[in-house]
């Protein structure tokens, strides 16, 4: 059995426009956070017009419409490369894509004007699809890593396998002892690898959809899981962290400790220079204070200018030791500006989990109770937990408010 050569341009093309459709709708409403999206939905767009030109012509030969279709058929594959880049975060590499297209289409006039062998059309397009195809797969593929989604793997491979399609569709035409004089001929070999490249680009777009799915959900999972202002953990995270570790270091008989972390004087700020240099304020804290944590600890904003610190395998001690680090950096930044009469300082209160507590909030309880008492007994600085049981003041309970 041969397939008819021209049924299958015509329905790579009819499946190309509801794709491009789809595409469409999707580009309008997620544009913003699904880049890429309108480098596929034009590539499939010149897909679509590029098969109905190559399907509807006359001849062999008929010029306009040989040489727009291959053309086409080009920048489908560079707009495709180019898709992927921007939907991965990479800077589109926009002058290789349309250079490629434009060397594409001047070779493919030059030869079409001069009568050349049509084999040596056959294998300018091949070869430019290969190119592009193959940097395609590469860019998804690697660097082989367990972590790469499996909607990257999956898609990377339909467009290795594309690339080895255009591979084999150039050894026969340029090296069968009957390659087909034209694309219309009746050719088995040339059929089979036609009919196997319509179904691998239906599914490059199924495998792109399942990239925009997984980016949705990455994006849904951090807007879930971070504080938008500062990009650490937020509340939520933070208690699902907590309880995890808790769990974990009861199992195993280690210390776990909590830094309650609250910013003082903050709303003089928001009153006297406006919210932004509040939040500006909030971020360059949350700069300030992460390099200075262990690789282990967990940063979550709770709200407002209230944080927390969760330190696991740590002792009330080494707890006291990383407070009084953040303590005094922040003390010496003077946030939000060296010249504001009254810089934002912090006030730390820090507790170690008993081993009979069965929730993180028994442990928050106590470290919120050393917290207010670092608040109430002068601001800037840090109280211990088990400081409050004890019949005198420790020495960091004496420091001065700054």
């Amino acid at each position: 059995m041969i397939l008819d050569v021209r049924t299958i341009l015509l329905l790579m093309a009819f499946t190309a426009v509801p794709t491009a459709l789809v595409l469409l709708a999707v580009s309008r409403f997620y544009a913003a956070r699904v880049p890429g999206v309108g480098y596929w939905t034009g590539a499939n767009i010149a897909l679509a017009i590029g098969l109905v030109l190559l399907s509807l012509s006359k001849t062999a030969n008929d010029l306009p419409a040989r040489v727009l279709g291959n053309t086409l058929l080009v920048l489908t594959t560079a707009l495709y490369f180019l898709a992927i880049q921007r939907l991965l975060g990479d800077k589109p590499g926009k002058r290789l894509a349309f250079t490629t297209v434009a060397a594409s289409g001047i070779v493919f006039a030059l030869l079409w004007t001069s009568a050349a062998p049509y084999r040596l059309a056959v294998g300018a397009l091949s070869i430019a699809l290969m190119t592009l195809t193959g940097l395609s797969a590469a860019r998804l593929l690697l660097p082989l890593t367990a972590e790469k989604p499996v909607s990257h793997r999956f898609t990377g491979l339909l467009f290795l396998l594309g690339c080895t399609l255009m591979t084999v569709r150039l050894g026969h035409a340029m090296f069968a002892d009957a390659a087909p004089a034209n694309l219309f001929v009746p050719d088995f070999w040339n059929g089979m690898i036609l009919g196997g490249t319509h179904i691998t680009v239906m599914l490059m777009s199924l495998g792109f959809a399942l990239m925009i799915a997984d980016r949705l959900a990455s994006e849904l999972n951090r807007l879930a899981t971070l504080d938008a202002l500062t990009g650490i953990g937020n509340r939520r995270v933070f208690y699902a962290r907590a309880e995890a570790e808790l769990a974990r270091c009861r199992r195993k008989n280690m210390p776990l400790s909590l830094l309650m972390i609250d910013l003082d004087r903050f709303k003089m700020i928001n009153d006297q220079l406006g919210h932004a240099a509040g939040d500006d304020t909030l971020r360059r804290f949350v700069a300030l204070v992460g390099p200075h944590l262990r690789e282990y600890d967990f940063f979550a904003r709770l709200g407002g200018e209230e944080f927390a610190v969760l330190l696991p395998d740590a002792t009330e001690e080494v707890a006291i030791a990383i407070a009084e680090r953040l303590r005094e950096l922040t003390e010496a930044e003077r946030l939000p500006a060296p010249g504001f009469p009254t810089p934002t300082t912090v006030s730390i209160g820090a507790a170690q989990r008993f081993e009979n507590e069965q929730s993180i909030d028994q442990l928050m309880h106590r470290a919120d109770q050393a917290l207010y008492a670092a608040k109430s007994s002068g601001r800037n600085r840090v109280v211990a937990a088990s400081w409050l049981q004890e019949p005198s003041e420790p020495p960091l309970l004496q420091a001065v408010s700054k």
